[in-house]
């Protein structure tokens, strides 16, 4: 299963706020099934990194609590036309990239 990702980055001055939008369950592993009184299975991002042209700028590790289908906003040293890439990986092994030219 692959991860979604919409994002996008602006640059002012020397510095960019890059925004993504992640669409993903995020289930944490402790809500019941009503119906079968068994826990949903844990499916959440545990790894995120953000590059900028290749060297690492952000490495994050997240959990369960992290809400469903979550935001994330990265302001970062950067000029127009870098390239910035958001990585993600979730505890099942699915994952998902976005690369994208600041603006």
């Amino acid at each position: 299963m692959s991860i979604k990702i919409r994002m996008r980055g602006k640059v002012k001055g020397d510095v960019a706020e890059v925004k993504a939008l992640i669409k993903h369950k995020m289930e944490s592993g402790a809500r019941m099934n009503k119906k079968t009184g068994k826990p949903y299975p844990a499916e959440f991002i545990d790894v995120v990194d953000v590059s900028i042209n290749g060297t690492k700028a952000v490495d994050a590790q997240w959990s369960g609590a992290v809400s469903a289908n979550p935001y994330m906003g990265v302001m970062m040293k950067a000029a127009k036309g870098d390239e910035v890439t958001l990585s993600l990986k979730d505890n099942t092994g699915a994952t998902g990239s976005q690369t994208i030219k600041l603006r």
